[in-house]
């Protein structure tokens, strides 16, 4: 009935959600029926859509029209009961524990960060199943039935016969005196309408309407409605979301009870002792007369005499949130097990969720509402005419001349009975009619005049709850002040000292709570909290302690050592109140204050309650997980008395080692295993066999794979292609580390005799030092004859020796001795392993000695257990479907061959287009040959191999020659063969035999472009097919990552130096824009890459010396910030005469042309500048490298134009100092030139970067550097001016003094017509 939860309410909304109208139903067998295919009642169908969409107006006895907005209708079962006093406390207790909420945030109060949980949802659900229903009390008329719906079925051949015996019963009900459950508003006058189930699926629409109608003509149209549902068969799939999963809950188990224990009390003052009203159930109809009979004059259960009743239903239930358990006990009327997780409302379209939601709004302003304002008339009517009528001249008297007190005088609060036509009462049934539906003006002046009658009669019951009214109508009336609060105040006090009535007294103090915060009186609402604490109710007082404590933390200013205090003694609570996880949660709140605030005795009481706790289970798991709870860091305690905690805690260890010596190696719980850190790596690079050569990087057991993963494999895959004689049906990356980013669907594999590593993070968590020693790995191993072979054998006494020798010489394991954690430290552990034997080899655990670093005489010899992690699969289709982590699971294979990679030195900066020589070292190291070496490349412009003999011409160059559009290309392969080099390619034999070593020369080029320069290598050897067949490759990665520094700043662009004759001009432009003052770079030579022109020697025009100097080198250096230019000439060449297939030398030998710069001879030149060579860095500039996702069209694009340009490179050398070492670098620069004007850079900036390929037809027969066809005219040299800017001038017709208007902003340029 009442929900306060899963939804932000305010104060006014749970009010108006506690005070809404609460409505009967009543239904028969077949729209019970119907309601059930969607595993609901007809109440539980109705929840939802309780709400009214739309709002409705109620007309006071003035005839002043209210508007009521929000209206919320409280439909309940006529048959519910209230629970046994032993299964309600239960319920209340499971609703608690059913609610977590481990989400926090943090407050800074007083300079303390304290986690607080974003939300109390356990404190929720307790009000919400208190306030839910309570018994209906006769001192208030809220919780009263308003009226009946009786429901029916359209397929009922008899349906007015039905209606008229479902009339009859519930005016059986309503006639009841005195009267009983339930209780109604206006027995005498109760509002039955009547609503008629469709079945939109199955029933007939015409046959509906005339049973419908007929109603209508017995009972009147305004009372009488007809809901269409089910629109879907039960077997189809609805489109509609669960809307009642919220609503329908699971209750708690309880005893099967006697006929003799459902006796209800027929007064709440005889349920006093019943700490909470939980929600109420919907029942269903009884089939019997006889079961229907006894369900009438069933009384209130919760009597005092009940106390000792066993608990009332003997099975699983699903309830609504705005429901109870019933004490009848049939199947009608609770949900089976079955259909409590069933889905609800699989029977239902969207149009019958509209049907449901109408009919509540219709059902509202059609009947209820004018039948409310119709008691409202009569009410009214009834109170104006005995106004003023005392029933006694005694009771006049009083009234006048006596000021009556709660509490003076007699207690006895049943001293005055009224009749249900007392203008009293009357009055008070007013009141909550106003109130229900909204109009609090006129509600607060009933309450007022009823609270002043009944305090005449000394009526504390009544008057409590007038008064308690008359402050709620205040405060929802917006006019809530200091008197109409103490109302609330004195309500509290008067329920609670005179009538005794603690549940009324708890409601009004979760009603006052509310209203007290929106007024922000924080303090006054921690008082009243405090207050109702007992020693009747723990879980009661805990839960209201909480919220007392939280209040003082939003007070100003915010008290928080209350705050702590509180929360201790809530914590204190729950764990008398069973509620062990609230009590451990509050005392970690509590100890977030208390923490280093030096109030050790405080703080020492809440670690040593939190470990007792764990203690008193008899679990020493538990156990020790509480005792280095208590030894946390932030305790004020001395690492002395922090060790004696843990020496106690081993010492309960090693009694229950004595007491079951059959439990092996208990785990340890100090220090704890980050099991997340697991790492695990089969493949470890052999030591170099020459220090001054570097050793291949390869994969460190810290290597981070989720960066770069995805390129080391699409490398794999283009070697393995490579390499093989066909591309393999499905490819499969190799991996060797095994981490908990990369975990393991399938064994790892191992190679026999080589080791293997583990590092795993241990965490000390306690204050005080840790000393661990006897460390070692803990595995079994599983030989290929299914013989086991552990060394968990050495740590048992009854093991003999030959069995701990064999374990021995299987595996050999490396590891620290011993190793000291440190307080709060943590410290990664790690292990080599050389297995001798193959097999399965799975790895456990971590065994270990544990010791006090204080006390090393009390130690522990334990396990550090390995938990197997449960992975998601990516190509699981379902959530749920999870595989296990077979890191730790390794198989141990033979013998293969090693291939052993290590590298000259590179710096770790290099200039930007700097070259530099490197050589690679190739050992193998095994027993059997190499057969092929293989070398992939991410960067492949970046680099080149000396000893490649290469035959193939790069499509690039070759396009320049040839239309390649029409030749058949594949793009993968072309790709590959710019990205992998075959190494040591002997034919007929392996490229590396055992124990064999050669080295191999490679240059490599530094980017252009400034900032951090990687370059991935992956060294691919097969092994021989007899060798294993489970590993048929190997690999072995190399990563070089550079600084590359800033150098040169170069610019060229092609120019017509003469326009008479023709002849085109290259100027450059330099700048050293190394940041080191003392780098020097001295410009060697500038080389031509051209098919139609060629650089004319010995016509060198260096344009500015003035910032050329003398240098180390020669006397045409180039300091940091300095610049020159120089111009050079071009001449075109004659007619290319290229051979049918020319090789590449012969063409870049054909195309080059040089001229030297400013050289300085004493630098020594590498031989890499040669850009004749084939190997050379200008065939890498000139060929395109295509990304490895390019699509097939733009590869054809790619390959099928060719842009003619020219190529300018320019050879540098450079002195290079750093902390007080000088080196000398070489490079080279290239620049791009394609048309005349048009400036090329290195490193290009700009548009440069962003380049657009022209189109076939613009490149068609198109030449480099094309003149215009009036190239004779001196204007044709000049820049193209833009169109709508004039190229000439006005003739100047005007005197010499008068020509320096020429220089003035006003001279006017004609424009053209």
């Amino acid at each position: 009935m009442i929900h306060l939860t899963g939804q932000n309410y305010n104060a006014r909304d749970i009010i108006k959600n506690i005070f809404s109208p609460l409505i009967g139903v009543l239904s028969s067998s077949l729209a019970d029926e119907i309601c059930h295919r969607n595993n609901l009642s007809f109440v539980e169908l109705l929840q939802p859509f309780a709400k009214l969409p739309n709002d409705a107006h109620f007309r006071d006895v003035s005839g002043t029209s209210v508007s009521v907005r929000g209206l919320r209708l409280s439909f309940c079962d006529v048959d519910w009961r209230p629970p046994q006093t032993v299964l309600a406390r239960k319920m209340l207790n499971e609703s608690v524990i059913n609610a977590q909420n481990d989400k926090t945030k943090v407050a800074t109060i007083a300079n303390i960060d304290l986690e607080l949980p974003t939300s109390e949802p356990w404190f929720e659900q307790w009000r919400e199943t208190f306030l839910t229903v309570q018994f209906p009390a006769e001192h208030e008329f809220t919780r009263h039935l308003l009226s009946c719906l009786l429901v029916l079925s359209s397929a009922d051949p008899q349906i007015v016969e039905t209606a008229q015996k479902l009339t009859q019963r519930v005016q059986q009900m309503q006639s009841i005196t005195p009267q009983k459950l339930p209780k109604w508003f206006q027995p005498t006058d109760v509002l039955n309408s009547y609503v008629v189930l469709h079945e939109a699926s199955q029933g007939d629409l015409s046959k509906a309407q005339q049973g419908f109608e007929l109603l209508k003509s017995t009972f009147g149209d305004n009372k009488c409605f007809l809901v269409s549902i089910n629109s879907l068969e039960p077997n189809t799939t609805s489109d509609i979301q669960d809307y009642w999963t919220t609503y329908i809950k699971r209750q708690p188990k309880a005893d099967p009870m006697t006929s003799s224990e459902l006796s209800a009390p027929k007064t709440p003052q005889e349920a006093v002792s019943v700490i909470s009203m939980p929600a109420m159930q919907m029942s269903q109809l009884l089939e019997g007369a006889a079961a229907q009979e006894n369900d009438i004059t069933m009384l209130h259960p919760l009597s005092p005499m009940q106390e000792s009743a066993t608990e009332a239903i003997n099975s699983k239930f699903s309830i609504s949130t705005e429901s109870i358990a019933s004490q009848n006990i049939n199947p009608n009327v609770w949900a089976s097990e079955r259909d409590a997780d069933a889905p609800h409302g699989g029977c239902l379209a969207s149009r019958d969720v509209d049907n449901l939601r109408h009919f509540v709004q219709d059902y509202a302003v059609r009947a209820l509402i004018p039948y409310v304002e119709h008691l409202v008339a009569i009410l009214a009517e009834g109170v104006t005419n005995k106004k003023g009528v005392s029933k006694s001249l005694l009771s006049a008297t009083k009234r006048w001349f006596v000021t009556s007190k709660p509490g003076a005088g007699t207690n006895n609060q049943n001293a005055v009975i009224y009749t249900n036509e007392s203008a009293e009462l009357q009055t008070r049934k007013l009141g909550d009619l106003y109130f229900m539906f909204g109009h609090y003006n006129l509600a607060f002046q009933s309450y007022h005049q009823a609270k002043r009658d009944f305090n005449a009669d000394s009526a504390w019951q009544y008057y409590a709850g007038a008064l308690e009214m008359a402050a709620l109508s205040a405060f929802m009336l917006g006019t809530a002040h200091r008197k109409t609060y103490d109302y609330m105040e004195d309500a509290i006090m008067c329920y609670l000292t005179v009538c005794k009535l603690q549940q009324f007294a708890t409601r009004a103090t979760l009603l006052s709570m509310e209203c007290l915060k929106t007024a922000r009186l924080y303090s006054e609402v921690a008082k009243q909290l405090i207050r109702m604490t007992s020693e009747e109710s723990d879980l009661r007082s805990a839960l209201l302690l909480e919220q007392a404590a939280y209040c003082f933390l939003v007070t100003n200013p915010p008290m928080h050592r209350k705050y702590a205090f509180h929360i201790v003694l809530a914590g204190n609570r729950y764990s008398r109140a069973g509620q062990r996880k609230h009590a451990y949660r509050c005392y970690r709140q509590a100890y977030q204050v208390f923490q280093q605030r030096q109030w050790s005795l405080a703080e020492d009481h809440i670690q040593y309650t939190v470990a007792k706790q764990a203690y008193m289970l008899k679990q020493l798991e538990e156990a020790s997980r509480s005792f280095a709870h208590l030894l946390r860091p932030g305790s004020l305690q001395s690492a002395q008395q922090q060790s004696s905690f843990l020496k106690e805690y081993i010492l309960t260890q090693n009694e229950l080692l004595k007491r079951s010596p059959e439990l092996g190696l208990l785990p340890h719980a100090l220090p704890q295993v980050v099991q997340s850190s697991v790492r695990v790596l089969t493949l470890v690079q052999p030591p170099s066999s020459q220090p001054p050569q570097v050793p291949a990087s390869n994969i460190d057991i810290n290597s981070n794979l989720t960066a770069d993963e995805t390129i080391w494999h699409k490398m794999e895959e283009m070697l393995v292609i490579t390499a093989a004689s066909n591309k393999p049906f499905v490819f499969k990356p190799s991996r060797y580390l095994y981490t908990k980013q990369q975990p393991a669907t399938e064994c790892p594999l191992a190679v026999q005799g080589e080791p293997i590593e583990l590092a795993v993070t241990l965490s000390n968590s306690v204050r005080c030092a840790i000393a661990l020693s006897d460390i070692d790995l803990l595995w079994r191993l599983t030989l290929d004859n299914e013989e086991v072979l552990s060394n968990l054998c050495v740590y048992e006494q009854s093991a003999d020796s030959a069995s701990k020798a064999a374990v021995s010489a299987a595996i050999k394991t490396s590891c620290l001795a011993t190793l000291d954690l440190a307080e709060q430290a943590e410290q990664m552990l790690h292990f080599k392993l050389t297995p001798k034997l193959t097999g399965r080899l799975s790895i456990l655990g971590v065994v270990c000695r544990v010791a006090a670093k204080a006390e090393p005489t009390a130690n522990l010899l334990g396990l550090l257990q390995f938990e197997t992690q449960r992975i998601k699969p990516s190509t699981a289709k379902q959530s749920s479907q999870t595989l296990l982590d077979s890191r730790l699971s390794i198989k141990l294979v033979p013998q293969v061959p090693s291939l052993c990679v290590s590298f000259s030195p590179v710096p770790t900066e290099l200039l930007a287009g700097e070259i530099l020589p490197v050589s690679i070292t190739l050992r193998n190291l095994g027993i059997a040959p190499i057969e092929e070496i293989y070398l992939g490349c991410d960067n492949p412009r970046c680099l080149t191999l000396l000893d490649q003999h290469q035959t193939e011409m790069p499509l690039t160059i070759l396009s320049s020659l040839r239309d390649l559009s029409n030749d058949k290309l594949v793009k993968d392969k072309e790709i590959r063969r710019q990205r992998v080099f075959r190494l040591l390619q002997r034919p007929g034999q392996a490229a590396l035999d055992a124990q064999q070593g050669h080295t191999i020369s490679m240059w490599l080029q530094a980017p252009h472009v400034a900032g951090t320069f990687t370059l991935r290598l992956l060294f691919y050897y097969a092994l021989p097919t007899t060798v294993n067949a489970h590993i048929k490759y190997r690999l072995v990665r190399h990563i070089w990552q550079v600084q590359v520094q800033s150098c040169l700043q170069t610019n060229a662009t092609c120019v017509v130096s003469n326009a008479v004759s023709r002849e085109l001009g290259l100027d450059v432009s330099l700048r050293n824009v190394h940041a080191a003052q003392t780098t020097e770079v001295y410009i060697n030579a500038l080389s031509l890459y051209s098919k139609e022109y060629s650089l004319k020697p010995n016509n060198l025009f260096i344009m500015n010396k003035m910032e050329l100097c003398h240098g180390q080198a020669g006397n045409h250096c180039l300091k940091s910030t300095k610049c020159c230019s120089f111009q050079c000439r071009m001449q075109e060449k004659n007619d290319e005469h290229v051979q049918d297939k020319p090789t590449l030398k012969s063409l870049l030998q054909m195309r080059l042309s040089r001229l030297e710069i400013m050289s300085a001879q004493q630098l020594e030149q590498h031989a890499a500048l040669h850009l004749q060579e084939p190997h050379s860095f200008l065939a890498n500039e000139e060929t395109v490298f295509f990304n490895t996702n390019i699509s097939t069209e733009e590869f054809n694009a790619s390959i099928a134009s060719y842009v003619p340009h020219a190529t300018a490179a320019l050879s540098w050398s450079a002195l290079v100092r750093k902390d007080d070492v000088q080196r000398v670098a070489s490079g080279l620069h290239f620049i791009k030139l394609y048309n005349l004007y048009e400036t090329g850079s290195c490193p290009a900036v700009g548009d440069a970067l962003l380049r657009r390929r022209p189109s076939a037809d613009e490149t068609h027969n198109k030449r480099e550097f094309q003149l215009p066809e009036d190239a004779g005219n001196e204007a044709a040299s000049e820049p193209l001016a833009e169109d709508d800017v004039a190229d000439f001038w006005e003739p100047n017709e005007h005197y010499v003094s008068q020509r320096c208007i020429l220089e003035d902003e006003s001279f006017v340029l004609s424009t053209r017509a």
